[in-house]
């Protein structure tokens, strides 16, 4: 994927173009203020793609753990639906 960087002040002025390069060239864009990176725009599938990959990461780091202590899926699983049942 292509990054481009761009001050605020760029980006306001050509907005409409940075949504379609976004969009159709599947660029990243990334936002700087005062030189710094602050935002990113890129196109809301890729936005998706890298939430389902954090949510990923996260389920493996807590399987780790869970490893680690001895916990298995299993015993997670009817410890959850024990507690499900019990709510009114």
């Amino acid at each position: 994927m292509k990054t481009t960087t761009v001050s605020i002040a760029e980006g306001k002025k050509g907005f409409s173009r940075l949504i379609e390069d976004a969009l159709k060239k599947k660029e990243e864009i990334i936002v700087t203020k005062r030189g710094k990176p602050v935002v990113v725009i890129l196109s809301y599938d890729e936005y998706q793609h890298s939430k389902r990959l954090e949510g990923y990461r996260k389920i493996m780091e807590a399987r780790e753990a869970f490893l680690k202590t001895g916990i298995l899926a299993d015993d997670i699983f009817k410890e959850s639906k024990k507690q499900l049942e019990k709510r009114p």
